[in-house]
C-alpha cells in the first residue's frame, strides 16, 4: 500500500478512535459542565473488562463487548452518585482537580489488580489487510473501529439534539438550579451523562485492545491527547469531536511520516494552539465556549 494509502487509513482509524473517546467528553460537558481528565483511565478499565470477559472467561466477542459497555455505564454512573454528586454546583477548578484525582485512583486500582506488564489479547478480529481499492487496504479491526465511531456519533447527536432527554441533559449544564425548578431530575441526568462518557471510553478501550497490547500506564495517556482533539473541534459539539479527532489524527500521521514519531505530540499541540488563537471555541464549538 502506498504512503498516501497508509496515511489515509491510519487517519481514519485513529481519528475514529479519538472521536469515540471525544464524544464522551462532549456529552459529559454538555450535560454537566464538567471537563473530565479521567477518560483515559476509563479507557484502561474498559479494555481490561473486555479482555477478562473475552480472553479469560471465554465470552464470545459481541457478548463480551456488550457486557463490557454495560459494565462501564454502571461504573460511570456509580462514580457520579458516590463522588461527583456531592460536588454539584462546585467551581470548575474544583471539578477538574476531582477528575484528575479520579484518574490517579482508577489507574492505581488497575495496576494493583492487573499489574504493570503488557498483556497481548488474543486475535478476535483478523489483522490481515483486505484489498479495497487500487492497492488501498484495511483490516477488519480497523473497519470495526470506523463503523463503531460512526454509529456512536450519530446516536449521540440524535439524542442530544432531537430528544426530550437530550434537552434535559443540556439544561442541567446550563443552569442546575433552574433545571431542578423545571422538574428535571438533575442527579439522574448527571449520572446518565457520566455513564455515557464511561461507556464511550470503554468502547475506545475495546477498539484499542483489538490492535495493541494492553498497557495500564501508557494506555491512559490517550485521554490527554483526545482532549486536544476535542478542543480543536469544540468541546460542546459531537460533530466537533469527529472533526477534531480526524484533524488531530491527520496531523499526527503527517508528523510521523515527515519528522518521525517523536514529533507527533509536539506538532499536534502546536496545531491546537494555532487553532485556538484564531478560534478559541474550536471549529464547531459555541461562541460562548472560550475558556474553561
Amino acid at each position: 500500500m502506498s504512503t498516501f494509502g497508509n496515511i489515509l487509513v491510519s487517519t481514519l482509524v485513529q481519528g475514529s478512535l479519538y472521536a469515540i473517546l471525544g464524544a464522551g467528553i462532549v456529552v459529559l460537558f454538555r450535560s454537566t459542565g464538567v471537563v473530565s481528565f479521567a477518560q483515559g483511565a476509563f479507557v484502561v478499565v474498559g479494555a481490561y473488562v473486555f479482555y477478562y470477559l473475552n480472553a479469560r472467561v471465554g465470552v464470545p466477542f459481541y457478548a463480551a463487548l456488550l457486557l463490557a459497555l454495560l459494565s462501564m455505564f454502571v461504573i460511570g454512573s456509580l462514580i457520579y452518585l458516590l463522588m461527583f454528586r456531592r460536588l454539584t454546583g462546585a467551581e470548575t477548578f474544583v471539578l477538574v482537580i476531582a477528575t484528575l484525582g479520579l484518574n490517579v485512583v482508577i489507574q492505581t486500582v488497575v495496576i494493583l489488580s492487573a499489574g504493570v506488564n503488557l498483556i497481548t489479547p488474543p486475535e478476535v478480529l483478523s489483522l490481515a489487510t483486505l484489498g479495497v481499492w487500487h492497492g488501498l487496504g484495511i483490516a477488519p479491526y480497523q473497519i470495526f473501529t470506523i463503523v463503531a465511531a460512526g454509529t456512536l456519533l450519530i446516536v449521540l447527536q440524535l439524542i442530544l439534539s432531537r430528544t426530550r432527554l437530550g434537552s434535559q441533559m443540556r439544561s442541567v449544564a446550563d443552569n442546575t438550579l433552574l433545571a431542578a425548578l423545571m422538574k428535571v431530575h438533575v442527579h439522574r441526568m448527571s449520572a446518565l451523562a457520566w455513564g455515557i462518557a464511561a461507556t464511550c471510553a470503554g468502547l475506545a478501550g475495546v477498539c484499542l485492545s483489538l490492535q495493541t497490547p494492553l498497557d495500564p500506564i501508557g494506555l491512559q495517556d490517550i485521554g490527554l491527547v483526545v482532549l486536544a482533539g476535542v478542543m480543536l473541534g469544540g468541546i460542546d459539539s459531537v460533530t466537533g469531536a469527529l472533526a477534531g479527532g480526524l484533524l488531530l489524527a491527520l496531523v499526527q500521521q503527517l508528523s510521523i511520516t515527515w519528522f518521525g514519531g517523536q514529533w507527533s505530540d509536539p506538532v499536534s499541540y502546536l496545531v491546537l494552539l494555532g487553532v485556538l488563537l484564531v478560534r478559541p471555541q474550536g471549529l464547531y464549538g459555541s461562541k460562548g465556549i472560550v475558556r474553561l
